[in-house]
């Protein structure tokens, strides 16, 4: 969250840890075990760590996107119709009243549009942003991205993660069954 690519990294950040529950996913088929229980565990993780990132990119990033950028309007709708497939697979791959089948058609889906949207604002996006945007713009809405995350959200390190890294912690919480909020010093 520091320096002139503030507001960027913390959201590169948050594509790490979205990524890692995505191997678990690709890992868990891989070995042939497609446990509805374990799919729907790491896919409820993965929607606790999604939903405040892709409302922050929404709230935060687009805008910015579309302030400053050549064809920003174009890109931010764009990003924005993506979250809202990212959602709607999501919503289809957790609920049980789709067949097994359904399920894991809509988590292989989504794990392609998702790996697809973080490398096109890493590898596109964000550069254009720290190409165009001063170091101050960015570290005004690193610190906005910031302020806006839920109360309760950890805003010093857990377990070695950096400040403003709650929802990743909060993922972490629920997949080891630690509580971060009652032991504030992680082992």
């Amino acid at each position: 969250m520091h320096g002139a690519e503030g507001f960027p990294s913390e959201l590169c950040a948050e594509h790490r840890a979205v990524e890692a529950l995505l191997r678990r996913l690709d890992g868990e088929r891989a070995r042939g075990r497609s446990a509805a229980d374990e799919d729907l565990r790491l896919l409820h993780a993965l929607r606790l760590l999604l939903a405040p990132h892709l409302a922050a990119e929404e709230a935060y990033l687009y805008p910015l996107v579309r302030r400053r950028l050549p064809a920003g309007g174009a890109l931010a709708d764009a990003a924005a119709h993506t979250h809202a497939t990212i959602r709607e697979l999501l919503d289809r791959a957790v609920d049980e009243r789709h067949s097994a089948p359904e399920r894991g058609r809509a988590t292989a889906a989504l794990t392609v549009v998702l790996r697809a949207h973080l490398r096109g604002e890493e590898e596109r996006l964000f550069p254009a942003l720290r190409a165009r945007v001063s170091p101050e713009e960015l570290r005004r809405c690193a610190r906005r991205l910031h302020e806006a995350r839920p109360a309760g959200s950890p805003d010093a390190p857990v377990w070695g993660l950096p400040p403003g890294t709650g929802a990743i912690a909060a993922v972490r919480d629920g997949l080891t069954g630690h509580d971060s909020a009652r032991h504030r010093h992680s082992p």
